[in-house]
């Protein structure tokens, strides 16, 4: 189940009068409205789901009672990556995590969604008195409550932690055995560096180790498909190599993260609004906005992606603009004249 379908399960399922029947619990918390000042007490709960099993934060229901009430402008505006900035300050390792809205009938619900961390436990870096957080605390999802971590799941941790090694070791040894040493590397996920049998070490964006990880563990609870063989990474674009490549601060397919059509989600708007108002700002071509990826094997198919920069450009041009009525309209009907012009091309 993906991040719309889940949110729309617990939106549509209502009493008759229509408030939502889920409780908070040890995956899920709700809040009526999103606030810039409440981000630490957001990373807290965050933090609590990613020692637990994941879970969402959805903003736009009420906690008692649970009415819907849709999401607040601010969620639409806040900035992604001062929000990392804020949560690899406070907690560590860095908590893996994604957020989008969802049009539920007249109301656009939004959600935060942290995912079971990789390594645990998660531990608080430092103290913050306005949620009682001290450095080294370490918080765990308890039904509805984000609370400091008690014994027996402590200990669980530590115990899960100690036989998932125990088995890695043994996996990886095996694969040695039948390998040869001559043809293996070695791949540290935590760092994403890659140590050759050369004598080279390579280093890969950790953001997209973690992606194949989460990917292999998908495949491998039963959940999709292989069909032909191992699952398969597919890199995409050109590789360049030099005698040194600094290493990228984030993988292409994270900082392009949007289609037009989750653009024009986001920012409540139609596609045909997004279409033009990208022509208007010259946005395609331009890196820090746009990518052009390919959609098939042989390149021949491309989509085109935006950038949380784009994002947050459009959002910002449209706040500035949101008491002239025809300010949109205006920048429509142009491009609807490019448009015949150019013969559909824009």
């Amino acid at each position: 189940m993906n991040h719309d379908e889940f949110i729309l399960s617990i939106v549509n399922d209502v009493d008759s009068l229509g408030r939502v029947k889920s409780r908070e619990r040890n995956d899920l918390e709700y809040k009526e409205s999103f606030g810039l000042n409440s981000c630490i007490k957001y990373a807290k709960s965050m933090a609590a789901f990613a020692n637990n099993k994941g879970g969402y934060i959805i903003f736009g229901i009420k906690d008692n009672p649970r009415s819907i009430v849709g999401v607040n402008q601010s969620f639409h505006s806040f900035k992604q990556e001062k929000f990392t900035e804020m949560l690899n300050s406070l907690f560590s390792p860095e908590l893996e995590w994604d957020v989008g809205t969802v049009e539920c009938g007249d109301y656009r619900i939004g959600y935060i969604y942290t995912y079971e961390a990789e390594y645990k436990p998660v531990i608080a870096l430092k103290n913050d008195s306005s949620e009682k957080i001290n450095g080294g605390d370490i918080f765990y999802r308890y039904r509805a409550r984000s609370e400091k971590i008690k014994y027996p799941e402590m200990n669980r941790i530590i115990e899960e932690r100690i036989k998932k090694e125990r088995k890695q070791i043994m996996t990886l040894m095996e694969v040695i055995r039948k390998s040869g040493t001559t043809n293996l590397g070695i791949v540290n996920y935590n760092n994403g560096k890659f140590s050759t049998p050369y004598g080279t070490d390579i280093t890969v964006d950790k953001k997209l180790v973690m992606q194949v990880l989460r990917k292999a563990k998908y495949i491998k609870s039963g959940s999709f498909d292989e069909t032909n063989g191992n699952p398969v990474l597919k890199v995409t674009g050109n590789i360049d190599l030099a005698e040194e490549i600094p290493v990228p601060d984030i993988e292409p397919d994270i900082k392009y993260p949007y289609l037009q059509k989750q653009l024009s989600e986001k920012l409540g708007v139609n596609s045909y609004s997004i279409q033009a108002l990208i022509w208007h700002y010259k946005m395609k071509g331009i890196k820090k906005y746009h990518m052009e990826v390919s959609a098939t094997s042989s390149g021949k198919s491309k989509i085109n992606k935006f950038s949380d920069i784009a994002l947050q450009f459009l959002a910002d041009k449209m706040n500035e603009h949101k008491e002239d009525k025809t300010w949109l309209d205006e920048i429509k009907q142009q491009f609807t004249q490019s448009k015949k012009h150019n013969k559909g091309k824009y």
